[in-house]
């Protein structure tokens, strides 16, 4: 078996031979996973160079660090060949876990014998050790650099949705779907239908194949089930919870199991949650189910004890995109709307109508309101209609658009174009 020493110069050595190995290893590695200050150095040279579309071989490595010279030329011996970098990659990621494991241990130790706790941050310590890897420090050439990369690559997927689906095409269309890293927030007065709102988007994304993960601080997971059930087979959430459906409803409700029960969807429904608890919850399902979005219901109803209701709000938003951040994949979470709205003569919400807390609104990437006229006008012309405000949204324009509502499945769809004659 190679060894550390060998395992490192040996990737650094296939990323000289062919640069694009450090596309591959960058997944996984930074300069803080190589055990020597020079490995470090030429890590960050190679990173730099290839970063911004420049060549990195032996010779303009060796010119942008002359002091290092001599073992730069030395890598590329360490390489047999080019083609086996990704065994290398993972010996040197796992032993880098492994000594990140020992001084995890070895803190908690330490901090248990001065009576400390710290075992919920050396829990997430540890997870974090099978993360991908996430470089911070770029120049603005590189930062430009990665960007045409990634216009390039949408271009040659032929403009595929670049984010996870929301399950309806106008608002793809509007926020590209939901992207990782991003913190979506959702609001809404009572009867809106967030929730539901809410449990469509991640059935959408299930359906697609992404895993999810749904914390539920509102409803139990059998009231989730039932909405489930409804929006796949078609068959009122009423009508399943009572058992007074027709004989024909059987065969829809088979289908709709049939369709459902296989799509990867993880629920947690304790009522007020701790902030630490959801963190934990998310930490493991990215772990153990490789979730790529988390689903929340609802941000005001997570709890940070021993703080005020202004504080506990702002530290929940913020932990929430940071999680968002940490886990690179996009959380999704409803939020209470103020009772103001109700007063107003045009009770459409706005991001500043968000309850308890400016920092939902700063910390946030996307914001959307919800909408439905027939809440407030008995006689409104747009009954079974639902608009989608889009208040902020880093990644396109803002505005809104209409979408059915049906309420007998509590589904949300695209609206059918009126036919033209």
């Amino acid at each position: 078996m190679q060894t550390p020493i060998h395992a490192e110069e040996a990737v650094l050595g296939g990323i000289l031979l062919c640069n694009d190995n450090y596309h591959d290893a960058a997944r996984w590695l930074t300069a803080d996973h190589f055990t020597s200050m020079t490995r470090k150095r030429v890590w960050g040279a190679l990173r730099d160079r290839i970063l911004c579309g420049e060549l990195a071989d032996t010779i303009t490595i060796a010119e942008s660090l002359p002091n290092d010279a001599d073992e730069v030329f030395a890598l590329v011996e360490a390489c047999v060949t080019a083609r086996t970098v990704d065994t290398y990659i993972r010996i040197v990621h796992n032993n880098w876990r492994l000594r990140e494991a020992a001084r995890i241990g070895a803190s908690l130790i330490a901090n248990s014998r001065e009576g400390g706790d710290g075992v919920n941050e050396a829990i997430g310590a540890l997870l974090r050790l099978n993360a991908t890897v996430t470089e911070h420090e770029f120049t603005g050439q590189q930062a430009m650099r990665m960007a045409f990369d990634q216009a390039r690559a949408a271009h040659e997927n032929g403009g595929k949705l670049p984010g996870i689906t929301t399950g309806l095409n106008k608002l793809d269309a509007i926020l590209g779907g939901f992207h990782d890293s991003d913190l979506t927030i959702i609001g809404g007065r009572p009867a809106m239908g967030k929730t539901a709102f809410l449990l469509g988007l991640a059935e959408a994304a299930a359906q697609s194949g992404v895993p999810v993960g749904l914390i539920s601080a509102e409803q139990p997971a059998i009231q989730i089930g039932v909405r489930r059930i409804s929006l796949s087979s078609g068959v009122g959430a009423a009508r399943i919870r009572s058992g007074q459906f027709e004989d024909e409803d059987w065969g829809k409700l088979v289908s709709g199991m049939t369709k459902s029960k296989d799509a990867p969807v993880w629920i947690y429904d304790r009522s007020a949650v701790t902030l630490d608890e959801l963190i934990s919850v998310a930490r493991k399902w990215k772990h153990t189910n490789g979730i790529r979005a988390l689903f929340v219901d609802y941000a005001q109803r997570i709890t940070v004890p021993g703080t005020d209701r202004i504080t506990e709000v702002a530290t929940v938003a913020r932990g929430l995109k940071n999680l968002a951040r940490d886990l690179n994949i996009p959380v999704v979470a409803l939020a209470q709307v103020v009772k103001g709205v109700d007063t107003r003569e045009d009770k459409r919400p706005n991001a500043g109508d968000l309850a308890n807390s400016d920092e939902l609104t700063r910390e946030a990437d996307q914001i959307l309101m919800l909408y439905r006229d027939e809440v407030y006008n008995a006689d409104t012309r747009d009954k079974g209609t639902v608009e989608v405000l889009i208040e902020k949204n880093r990644h396109g324009p803002i505005g809104f658009e209409n979408f059915a509502f049906l309420p007998e499945t509590m589904k949300f769809a695209d609206l059918t174009p009126e036919p033209e004659f």
